[in-house]
């Protein structure tokens, strides 16, 4: 079941833990953890701290995991079903939990379950919307109720992806992506995504940057205004990813990927952040499913989704808010 947020303010009482939440509130509860798409993505600059000073719009997808969380006395359990995911302190869910738990003295414990479908290490956020939810799912579980601008600071320390990845819907990020400007946009098209086996590590691919970081010309003004005009063609035109240089030249199969959506029909054929998930556009889910058959007829071993943008008021009703 989908966990109904306003049942668990009808237990809260003046911002402390209230004991008939706590014996009442014994069941399992789940939550879907959405993947997302970069549209577009440039790198501004290296900061001092190491970290790459960044623009992106973000778009939230129809694609998840589910993430189950259950009361457990104290220790704090995690559980996957997709082998190559990390059980312990290397997974953010697990990080997740243990910074609630020290921030503010919580001596209860909990079973985290990731039911996945949404590939690992693949330039989609998977792991950082499976700690999302995790910390949106425990704010409550333990009573907390911390609003939402302490919760995007807590998931800013553990990813600069998890304060998108709490908002939803289409975003701009600045910063090292934990600015959030939320879009009132609604974008016109659906998303046909692939992916080959191999995985990239974000701090590789920010590592391994190659591009000049002094003569770039901004596509992101361009990108916002073709997507508050709904105007494809325009957005097509302005999708451009930093990250995609450096990527191709290491993993060919990247650009393999990519020349194959091409060829069976999608446009704006983009690599989604640090890779190595490649998606194209195309205007409704019938043409989608076709050039997805087209790209499954290539290469079989890959997964293939077509998926369509979600909106922030979507995300809020399938969590009950």
């Amino acid at each position: 079941m989908l966990f109904r947020f306003q049942e668990f303010r009808n237990y809260q009482s003046g911002g402390t833990i209230n004991e008939n939440y706590c014996n009442e509130m014994i069941s399992p509860f789940s939550l879907y953890s959405y993947a997302k798409v970069n549209l577009g993505l440039q790198i501004i600059h290296k900061r001092p701290d190491g970290y790459h000073e960044i623009e992106t719009v973000m778009q939230t997808v129809d694609l998840t995991d589910t993430v189950t969380v259950s009361p457990l006395p104290s220790e704090i359990e995690v559980n996957c079903t997709d082998p190559v995911v990390p059980l312990d302190e290397q997974n953010l869910v697990y990080r997740a939990a243990q910074l609630l738990r020290e921030r503010y003295e919580i001596d209860r414990g909990v079973r985290i379950d990731i039911q996945k479908q949404i590939p690992v290490a693949a330039g989609l956020a998977g792991g950082s919307g499976n700690g999302a939810v995790t910390l949106l799912a425990l704010n409550r579980m333990w009573g907390l109720d911390l609003p939402e601008r302490d919760l995007f600071r807590l998931g800013a320390e553990l990813g600069s992806d998890i304060p998108f990845c709490m908002l939803g819907g289409t975003a701009l990020a600045t910063g090292r992506g934990e600015h959030l400007e939320p879009l009132d946009v609604q974008c016109p098209c659906v998303f046909v995504l692939a992916t080959p086996d191999c995985q990239v590590s974000s701090a590789w691919a920010y590592q391994n940057l190659k591009i000049d970081l002094t003569n770039g010309k901004s596509m992101i003004s361009l990108m916002l205004c073709a997507l508050r005009q709904r105007d494809m063609v325009q957005l097509v035109s302005c999708m451009e990813n930093d990250l995609e240089k450096s990527v191709l030249e290491t993993f060919p199969i990247v650009n393999r990927v990519k020349q194959v959506l091409d060829g069976c029909g999608a446009s704006g054929v983009l690599m989604s952040g640090s890779g190595p998930t490649v998606f194209g556009i195309v205007p409704d889910r019938k043409v989608g499913e076709q050039v997805a058959a087209c790209v499954r007829q290539v290469a079989m071993d890959w997964r293939v989704f077509v998926t369509s943008p979600v909106s922030r008021a979507e995300i809020l009703t399938q969590r009950n808010i």
